[in-house]
């Protein structure tokens, strides 16, 4: 039921991002805004992951569950406002706000469930809730060429990201506060402030690991952004493809997401989570430059369909993320580690690609050779962090 419920919430991570990639050439138009304006309203809207630091860390202080709530309910108000957005500058502000609570929703979404179950179902767990909610990423394609033809053109597709209110009501009613969380309230264990947070992250038993977990959502970010958020862009524009030629590659790309997060949770189990993220990182970089420097379509869906596959990847991270801090400060090391530092890769991306682009004169050469930093993060994963894969996140001596 717990999976279930917070699934339909995940979903909409994998939907969102890749919505604002699907209807970024569409949104240019509309708007009049050419690439490098585009990757400035990508970069303000990456912004808004950053700022979900604020609400992340809330959760040491008052609940896994009620920050799940509130952030599910303003996503779902946020994608509706929207719709009603006439200017580059506005969209771009309520789709950085949204992205706040979109991001604050997901991350509390893992920790519930690394918090929950036991250690040896703990991977396998957040791969079915990556693998689950992958389905959110391919219905932007799949939905595009029926949106075009509403009177709302692609702003239909704004319409979906509402449904997490129906799930609302049950996630009211049946999700309850993590056994880990109320062991360490009922303990009385004070809850810290932004200083003392910072304090104990640097602390000398963990500043190695926050550094290192830092910069691996930086490099999982960046390179998130290279692989995925100007492909529409891309095809559309530099390769001749239509709306229809998205749709076509869309359900492939839905079953290649569902199945990368659930060999992810399986492999972290297996192998560990270092290997796993090392075997996801590279193999995502070598489908990032093959499909930018391609020409061939079968080449360039094939490759787009693998790189589906590798967001599974981001569940590696987050199960990581959880492990390694104590109780009374994982969501607060989320929220340092993945949105406070690591997603200016989200907001410098867009930025860099937009620059570059113009100058070069191409997306497809720009995202080629920036494809090289998937690999930046495979001595970090292989060499310096731990394996967390036997940690017992309910025990005193983790949260020692």
């Amino acid at each position: 039921m717990l999976i279930v419920m917070l699934a339909f919430v995940v979903m909409f991570e994998g939907f969102d991002i890749s919505l604002t990639n699907v209807v970024l050439p569409y949104a240019g138009k509309t708007f009049d805004v050419g690439t490098e304006g585009l990757g400035r309203s990508l970069s303000v809207i990456g912004l808004g992951a950053i700022a979900a630091w604020f609400l992340i860390r809330l959760s040491d202080r008052f609940g896994r569950r009620p920050i799940l709530l509130a952030s599910a309910a303003l996503f779902s108000v946020g994608s509706l406002v929207t719709i009603l957005m006439p200017t580059i500058e506005s969209y771009t502000i309520v789709q950085a706000l949204t992205r706040i609570a979109l991001v604050s929703q997901i991350a509390t979404a893992y920790l519930i469930v690394s918090e929950t179950l036991p250690a040896h179902l703990r991977g396998r767990a957040n791969g079915l809730l990556g693998a689950c909610g992958s389905f959110g990423a391919a219905l932007p394609a799949l939905l595009l060429a029926s949106a075009l033809e509403t009177s709302l053109s692609w702003r239909a597709l704004f319409l979906v990201g509402a449904a997490p209110l129906l799930v609302l009501p049950l996630l009211w009613l049946f999700l309850k506060e993590t056994p880990a969380y109320l062991a360490t309230r009922d303990a009385a264990v004070p809850r810290a402030g932004v200083v003392a947070e910072f304090r104990t992250l640097a602390s000398r038993e963990l500043r190695g690991r926050f550094a290192l977990m830092s910069l691996l959502w930086f490099i999982a970010n960046f390179s998130a952004v290279v692989s995925t958020f100007f492909f529409t862009y891309y095809v559309l524009n530099e390769r001749g493809w239509s709306a229809t030629d998205l749709a076509l590659i869309a359900p492939f790309g839905l079953v290649s997401a569902f199945l990368g997060y659930l060999s992810v949770g399986f492999l972290m189990d297996l192998i560990g989570r270092r290997w796993t993220a090392a075997l996801f990182f590279v193999a995502n970089g070598l489908l990032v430059m093959t499909c930018y420097a391609a020409t061939d379509w079968y080449v360039i869906a094939a490759c787009n369909i693998g790189i589906q596959a590798m967001l599974g990847v981001w569940t590696v991270c987050f199960t990581i993320n959880s492990e390694l801090f104590p109780t009374h400060v994982r969501a607060a090391a989320n929220g340092w580690c993945h949105n406070l530092i690591g997603r200016w890769g989200m907001v410098g991306a867009p930025l860099l690609i937009g620059w570059m682009s113009k100058e070069i004169g191409s997306v497809a050469d720009t995202c080629f050779w920036l494809g090289l930093s998937c690999f930046i993060a495979v001595p970090l994963v292989l060499f310096l962090l731990p394996e967390t894969r036997a940690a017992n996140l309910a025990s005193k001596e983790n949260d020692a």
